[in-house]
């Protein structure tokens, strides 16, 4: 509590001092702002009725995030584990969900590593990031299996519109880190875009899971190379298109170790690739675009000194996407498609061996718009090659009450079959269940929005219903279907205010998230809250972040304590486009942990130099 009380007083000495502030995600509230990932065509953003927010490149440099974990840990309804420091095992819940509950997009494609559970955003280069588009709530009827806490959708691609452009980044920090990161885009004749990024990255680390006399002096550390290329082209005023590909290769170390097992020090590899290709149509009151993709991801596990092979598997992921959209009138829009992917993993041990399935997806989006009344109605079927036919429906709805206070709700059901890994598996640790059933749920949003010009607020209340939740049995070990329903009830709240010449931009996060038998589900809260403010003044940017996340339950019914942390960044600009970056994360070196055993990092630094032309 005193080490709150003194960053608090340290703030509120600093930040009055900024003459201007430009919130965390800001972007949400500008009728300028253009997103996709709501319904998978463009519209503002004060269009969407569900849950919404962006993160933008520059909201990124600002609070010079080095992970996803960061820059997504300080979004509304979101709470991540992590096994430790960089490059260790995360995982990420949405309003109490799973992770696996949770679809991960890329430039809108499905990441591969779900094909075998959930993705690891310790693995994803944050150089390539351009954008973040994030919902919440169940949107399976427009994406499928997966979608039921929410979707996170990762932009790395630009279009033709861009500007030319290079920025460098060299920085350096504790633990021995090190980072070198160059991107551009570059206009070719007047109708092309050329989008490089290439990146690398070294942490040495620490002990991230200490066990005296077995482990000692051992250093956890994480290193990355990255690089991705993409063309964009203008053929007509009608037609355009991209070939893009993007690859990155990651080495980390974690500990294996165990009374029963002895001295485990694994060294894992991860080499990841990625092509895609498409092209975009636009007339009149018609659009259409067609999107192919594929993925590849090798991964190895060793154990060090023996080189014992812990893991080797591959994910293979095609993807093939049509969307089309019309505008029938000029309040009502109707939109459809069809996507189809094939996912495999291969278990090189020998052990699983290799699996895959087919799934095709089927949807249908209406929008009705004749204010003060909005309306929105989603529909799909998904056939699956293991489990048949399922459908999925969502329908919301929002009424402006005056010019500035909006009512919405929605209710929507979803499902998701079990990953390839869950049913298959075998290994000493783990064994897959090939009878599992797919999970469903139903889920219900009202919400209360109010923007004014000194202050923004959205209140919204929400309930999740899930059957047949897949959940670990340690004891077995295995998967199995949890009979009965598990419930997830929640109340989040977001503001944006001024005060003076400071502006705020915080959230919190009430919930109650249950299994079948009432008990909490592992590592979740019930209650968090987090304040993100970013200032400028002349030279001079700064951001300060502030995190507090309540106590939950771990595994072997232990309980993982409260925790706050603080973190501050400073970026001076030396010219127009030179500036030398500071950053110190958990500023008041909070000794926590998000997953029992594995310490989070204390007081770290960082510092760069940013040159753009």
């Amino acid at each position: 509590m005193k080490k709150s009380l003194l960053a608090a007083t340290v703030a509120s000495l600093c930040l009055p001092s900024f003459a201007s502030f430009a919130s965390f995600a800001a972007d949400t509230t500008s009728d300028d702002v253009m997103v996709v990932t709501a319904n998978r065509f463009e519209q503002p953003i004060t269009s969407v009725l569900a849950p919404f927010n962006v993160v933008t490149r520059q909201d990124i440099d600002k609070v010079q995030a080095k992970t996803l974990t960061e820059v997504l840990s300080l979004l509304p309804g979101v709470q991540i584990t992590q096994n430790g420091g960089r490059g260790q095992s995360s995982s990420i819940f949405v309003r109490g969900a799973n992770s696996d509950q949770v679809l991960v997009l890329v430039d809108g494609i499905r990441m591969a590593r779900s094909v075998a559970g959930n993705v690891d955003f310790n693995q994803i280069p944050l150089t390539q990031v351009q954008r973040i588009e994030f919902t919440r709530g169940a949107r399976a009827a427009i994406y499928g299996s997966e979608a039921i806490g929410g979707v996170i959708n990762i932009i790395t691609l630009t279009g033709t519109d861009t500007p030319s452009k290079t920025k460098l980044d060299l920085g350096i920090g504790s633990h021995n880190y090190q980072e070198a990161n160059v991107s551009g885009a570059y206009k070719i004749g007047d109708n092309s875009v050329l989008q490089v990024a290439a990146g690398y990255e070294n942490d040495k680390g620490y002990n991230v899971h200490p066990q005296p006399g077995l482990n000692d002096g051992d250093k956890h550390g994480f290193d990355s190379r990255n690089a991705s290329l993409a063309l964009h082209h203008q053929f007509t005023d009608q037609i355009s298109g991209f070939v893009a590909t993007r690859w990155y290769k990651n080495h980390s170390q974690y500990d294996g170790s165990s009374v029963y097992s002895g001295h485990q020090y694994v060294r894992s590899e991860t080499e990841f690739n990625d092509y895609s290709a498409g092209l975009k149509y636009a007339q009149d009151s018609y659009k259409s675009s067609l999107i192919f993709d594929y993925q590849k991801q090798d991964n190895l596990d060793l154990i060090d000194k023996t080189n014992v092979v812990n893991r080797k598997d591959q994910y293979h992921q095609r993807n093939v996407q049509w969307h089309n959209q019309y505008q029938l009138l000029s309040t009502l829009s109707v939109s459809g498609g069809i996507d189809w992917r094939q996912e495999q993993w291969n278990d090189l041990t020998g052990f699983a061996g290799n699996k895959e399935r087919d799934n095709t997806g089927y949807y249908a989006i209406g929008l009705w718009d004749y204010s003060p009344i909005s309306i929105e109605t989603s529909v799909r079927l998904d056939d699956n090659q293991q489990y048949g036919t399922h459908s999925t429906y969502n329908i919301a709805g929002g009424w402006y009450l005056n010019d500035n206070i909006q009512l919405r709700g929605s209710y929507g059901t979803a499902f998701k079959a079990p990953n390839l890994y869950q049913l298959y598996v075998k290994s000493a640790w783990s064994t897959g269940n090939p009878n599992l059933n797919p999970e469903t749920s139903k889920n219900i949003d009202v919400s209360l929005h109010a923007d004014y010009d000194i202050a923004s607020v959205a209140v919204t209340a929400y309930q999740m219903r899930i059957d047949d939740l897949i959940a670990y049995v340690g004891g077995t070990p295995s998967y199995d279907n949890v009979k009965g329903e598990s419930k997830i009830k929640g109340v989040e709240v977001e503001a944006d205010f001024d005060t003076g010449i400071i502006t705020h931009q915080l959230n919190f996060d009430f919930k109650d998230p249950r299994d079948s038998e009432g008990q909490q589900l592992i590592r979740r809260e019930k209650f968090s809250f987090k304040w993100v403010g970013t200032a400028s003044y002349g030279d001079l940017d700064t951001a300060v972040t502030y995190q507090y996340h309540g106590k939950r339950p771990d595994i072997s019914d232990t309980e993982l304590s409260a925790y706050d942390t603080w973190d501050i960044a400073l970026t001076y600009w030396l010219q127009p486009k030179l500036a030398l970056k500071g950053r110190v994360a958990n500023l008041l070196n909070e000794d926590y942990e998000t997953a029992g055993g594995y310490v989070m990092p204390g007081r770290t630094y960082y510092t760069s130099i940013n040159y753009q032309f």
